[in-house]
């Protein structure tokens, strides 16, 4: 019931609102509940003609039928008083978990799960909220007040009626224990079958390239046969219940009423039958109003388990207890006996980089793919701790700032980048809400993009689509890049930030980015070499080491992998092997 606890935990601090809406839902139940009382006393008061005390219960009937109305309406509204703040807090907070987690978790994730965990858990809250506080609450208060005055009639007829709802519970928690276990093998076939739909529609362009539509309606056919499996088991397990609680009700039930009709003649008014009629009656609905909710209870706290669960995900890559700052931010970076090996892998992807990077140097990293180099971009950012060494900016373990404050020094232009489904002015000025339009202006021609995106019929407003994917490559590449510049950060990485440009483009990108340049230090991983040659200092990398270190015409004279790579470049020759030039790292 871990999950419970976490319910219970978040609800704690709506205790006050909660008290005074359990207090008005007691009342109302009271009010709905004996009306029996009141027959009873209504037909006594007929058969000696106290037509004073008929009217007297009537009026109690109405004020009880009227009133029980009014005080429901308000336990609804102050229970939404309780639910809509709880629920909005759950999903923000389990959010805000999600995005902060490392970047080793949303490699790893599936989409399509955590978005059906998303969708299901929201629906539990307010399941579990509904089926507890304002259902299984009013049955508990129901059976309370209708054992009070059973007893009062006749001890044999509430006992008898405690007994059959003792007997029930039993039944309802055995019966709903196998239903769990299937719920569970549905959920997993369920979040299998959003993975699988979820993947299909992100990589659309690859169906449509390979003709895969029939492929992947045949993938999802084979998911849908164990989905329908598991659906048919759950579903079952449902008509067991029904059959199970509905028989041991009924005969429960009619049980009790040849109990009171036997005592007709010993003690027992034709009032008191009719009083036990309705009370039984009334309650039998209960029954099943108890097991559809302790049914719902039961399959919201497996959707609840998946949905918590997320918050039991540690954080890989934690923030220091005493974070640090900078007064006045250079941007000098130093790498000290750096070595990183990835989560669950023994062999190192990157051993003993030792490396200085001055502020406002352009530094450029070279090598064949898998080397290392956007590993160590990922560690400078704090996607992932270095295995052993250290990384310094200004003299400072980045260790010790918090990972949002270390990242709002940098920029990084990535070689694909991603945009949201928005505004092209949302998306460029993503890093800086408050920039001025001036300066978001001012970014946009710097990248050369500003004609293109006051061309458009739309302008700032123009919608890029899911991913970016009504721009083209170079495009988004230019956008990504005005994002970048906005910022203006001490640190600038490109990972080949010009590779989709035509050449006219990238020739004005580069000499933006020159001045851009101007007071802080750019980091570029380089695919195409021509566009390092004015590098400060060149970065050759391999097999996860520092090869060479140098300027372009240094390297080119001294004939080693730099030299090789550059030629066969140059060159234009395919390579394969460990000599491929497609960075995939």
């Amino acid at each position: 019931m871990k999950s419970l606890r976490v319910f219970y935990q978040f609800l704690g601090k709506y205790k006050w609102r909660m008290l005074i809406f359990l207090s008005i839902s007691t009342i109302t139940v009271v009010l709905e509940t004996v009306r029996p009382y009141w027959l009873k006393g209504i037909l006594d008061s007929a058969q000696v003609n106290n037509f004073t005390a008929v009217f007297y219960f009537l009026i109690l009937f109405g004020v009880s039928t009227v009133g029980a109305n009014l005080v429901s309406a308000l336990s609804l509204y102050l229970g939404d008083k309780v639910l809509i703040p709880f629920s909005r807090e759950i999903r923000e907070t389990i959010f805000q978990k999600v995005l902060e987690l490392d970047f080793a978790y949303h490699v790893n994730k599936n989409t399509g799960s955590l978005i059906s965990a998303f969708r299901r858990g929201d629906g539990a809250i307010f399941s579990i909220f509904d089926s507890i506080h304002h259902e299984l609450f009013r049955v508990l208060i129901a059976l309370i007040v209708t054992l009070y005055f059973l007893f009062n009639a006749s001890p044999p007829i509430g006992f008898s009626l405690l007994i059959l709802f003792i007997v029930n519970t039993f039944l309802i928690w055995w019966l709903i224990k196998i239903n769990l276990k299937y719920r569970k093998d549905f959920n997993d076939a369920e979040d299998n079958l959003s993975g699988i739909i979820t993947d299909s529609l992100i990589n659309y362009e690859t169906v449509k390239f390979f003709a895969a539509e029939n492929k992947e309606r045949h993938r999802l056919g084979k998911s849908f046969d164990t989905w329908s499996e598991k659906l048919w088991s759950f579903a079952n397990s449902f008509r067991l219940m029904d059959v199970s609680i509905g028989t041991t009700s009924g005969l429960g039930m009619l049980f009790i009423l040849w109990l009171a009709i036997n005592k007709l003649n010993n003690g027992f008014s034709l009032g008191d039958l009719v009083m036990v009629a309705g009370f039984i009656t009334g309650f039998y609905y209960q029954f099943f109003n108890l097991f559809f909710r302790i049914r719902d209870i039961a399959k919201s706290i497996t959707d609840l388990d998946k949905y918590f669960g997320i918050l039991d995900n540690n954080t890989q890559v934690p923030d220091p207890s005493s974070p640090q700052t900078l007064k006045n931010p250079l941007g000098n970076l130093i790498f000290k006996n750096l070595a990183f090996a990835y989560p669950g892998n023994s062999g190192r992807v990157l051993d003993n980089i030792n490396l200085e990077i001055n502020a406002g140097e352009k530094v450029a990293f070279v090598g064949r793919s898998g080397a290392g180099k956007t590993t160590l971009l990922k560690l400078l950012l704090r996607f992932y701790d270095a295995t052993s060494g250290l990384i310094q900016f200004d003299g400072v373990d980045i260790r010790h700032f918090t990972k949002s404050y270390l990242r709002s020094l940098m920029a990084v232009v990535p070689q694909e980048p991603i945009m949201f489904n928005n505004t092209i002015k949302f998306n460029l000025s993503y890093g800086k809400e408050k920039a001025s339009f001036k300066e978001i202006k001012q970014a946009a021609a710097d990248a050369n993009i500003l004609d293109f995106i006051e061309g458009l019929p739309q302008k700032w407003e123009s919608e890029v689509g899911e991913r970016g994917i009504k721009l083209s490559g170079g495009q988004k590449q230019r956008l990504a890049i005005a994002r970048a510049l906005l910022v203006d950060p001490k640190v600038l990485i490109f990972d080949e930030a010009t590779s989709n440009l035509d050449s006219e483009s990238e020739r004005k990108i580069q000499s933006a980015l020159n001045l851009a340049s101007k007071n802080r230090t750019v980091i570029v991983i380089a695919h195409r070499f021509s566009t390092i040659r004015n590098a400060d200092k060149i970065i050759v990398l391999s097999n996860g080491t520092i090869a060479e270190i140098g300027r372009h015409q240094d390297l080119i004279k001294k004939g080693g992998l730099y030299k090789m790579l550059w030629t066969l470049q140059s060159k234009g020759k395919l390579v394969s092997g460990n000599e491929s030039l497609v960075d995939t790292n």
